[in-house]
């Protein structure tokens, strides 16, 4: 059986990315073959409309290094559920992407069983997105949270109450590497040069770092001002943040040089990765490098349909401090660093959650002040969460399309249809904002 997957390249340096990737090579072990369809493969290359890929892999002595079976076909998006060899396709993404909406508009009308990996950071989806439910067969969700925040309205409940958790699961390099492995051999490669105010503030266990992309719904204000506060309390001149600032897969929205010299902070006291890594994105082991710099993982944000970064600090042993969202503590349970939000309606009508600074600030300097601790809890909670059960799951979603197929309505949505899901929606809102 081949299974099209419409997502991210899978050579894309993002949380996306590395989906498509790690999804692929887990579906191949089941027996699948897999074709990758995405925006930034060639349309059509000499012999072909596909193009093979497979990771190179230039630190296997480390065991960063994601095998495939084979190599993956890769696509162009223009192709997806065009061809005729593909049984099943899956479409990953968020309901705001204009990539996945032309995904969805298109595949909605083909015989092709189609089902969706769906995410959203809002508390509650809006009615003109949430109805993307109606032109898949099956749907399945990283986390209940997100699932909840579709499914709010019974015509969505009603046709896909036979939806998915699946939550994403990372490769066993994740589970077997520390951090003083993986600096080890980055600085047995690399000249120490630029990484001594980072390596003095880890000796003396005051190092905070941070990674994330230049996105409206990561939280860099709350970031800078819990680290300002923290900073001026402490007096501590070792306190440091490393900011994994990425702007090559994301929207130009943060300036952390303005948000730094707002606050009074200098480029002592926040470091940045190279510029290399920030305009084109952070390889795998560029990520692991930062991570394992750190004493401590800052990650506020304003809405998470599942945070992969912070699984990723934790496998390596690293506590983190991350905002309290409802995925969040899906994924979290009872683990003590997460931080107080409150949620807050935004411009496009979604409900996104703003970070308690202060408690951000607070919960920091638990983290630091006894790191094996919390690094152990935050370990014992991410180690739940592994590529072969993401692909185990996602082979259950590609059956559970088959067997719905037929069940999808082609785009665009009857009006009658849309109305009866935006019935009620006002109620929705108003409590989860908490003002009934």
């Amino acid at each position: 059986m081949r299974v099209g997957i419409a997502w991210e390249c899978p050579w894309t340096p993002s949380s996306y990315g590395k989906i498509a990737l790690w999804l692929s090579g887990e579906l191949q072990r089941l027996g699948f073959d897999v074709r990758v369809y995405c925006p930034s493969a060639p349309p059509v290359d000499l012999y072909g409309r596909s193009v093979p890929y497979k990771p190179s892999c230039p630190h296997k002595e480390l065991g960063v290094c994601y095998e495939l079976e084979k190599p993956v076909e890769v696509s162009n998006d223009s192709w997806v559920c065009e061809d005729s060899d593909v049984d099943a396709v899956v479409i990953g993404g968020s309901p705001y992407g204009a990539v996945e909406v032309k995904w969805v508009q298109k595949c909605s009308s083909s015989k092709t069983p189609v089902a969706g990996y769906f995410v959203t950071e809002s508390a509650v989806v809006p009615p003109h997105l949430a109805t993307w439910l109606f032109h898949v067969d099956a749907v399945a969700f990283p986390t209940r949270a997100v699932a909840r925040a579709f499914l709010v309205y019974d015509p969505l409940r009603e046709l896909h109450g036979d939806f998915m958790v699946v939550p994403h699961g990372f490769p066993d390099y994740y589970f077997r590497l520390t951090p003083q492995e993986v600096l080890d051999y980055v600085l047995s490669k690399t000249p120490v040069q630029g990484l001594e105010d980072a390596l003095e503030s880890r000796s003396a266990g005051r190092l905070i770092v941070n990674v994330a992309k230049d996105h409206p719904r990561k939280d860099f204000a709350a970031l800078f001002s819990a680290f300002a506060l923290l900073k001026r309390r402490t007096g501590d001149e070792k306190l440091r943040l490393l900011l994994g600032f990425v702007k090559a897969i994301g929207a130009s929205v943060w300036d952390p040089a303005v948000l730094m010299y707002t606050l009074g902070l200098t480029e002592r006291d926040v470091l940045s990765i190279d510029a290399k890594w920030q305009s084109n994105g952070m390889t795998e082991l560029g990520l692991l490098t930062v991570y394992s710099l750190g004493n401590a993982f800052a990650f506020p944000s304003m809405g998470e349909g599942f945070g992969m970064p912070p699984i990723e600090a934790s496998l390596l042993g690293l506590p983190h401090v991350t905002t309290r969202l409802p995925a969040t503590v899906e994924v979290w349970g009872d683990y003590p660093l997460l931080v107080g939000s409150r949620p807050v309606l935004m411009s496009d009508g979604t409900i996104l959650f703003s970070t308690d600074y202060r408690d951000m600030a607070e919960k920091l300097e638990r983290a630091l002040s006894d790191p094996e601790h919390y690094g152990r809890l935050a370990k014992n909670k991410a180690s739940r969460y592994r590529a072969s059960d993401m692909g185990r799951m996602v082979a259950g979603l590609v059956d559970k399309a088959v067997g719905n197929a037929g069940r999808k309505t082609p785009y665009p949505v009857p009006f009658e249809k849309w109305a009866r899901v935006a019935s009620g929606h006002a109620q929705i809102v108003l409590e989860a904002l908490g003002l009934l």
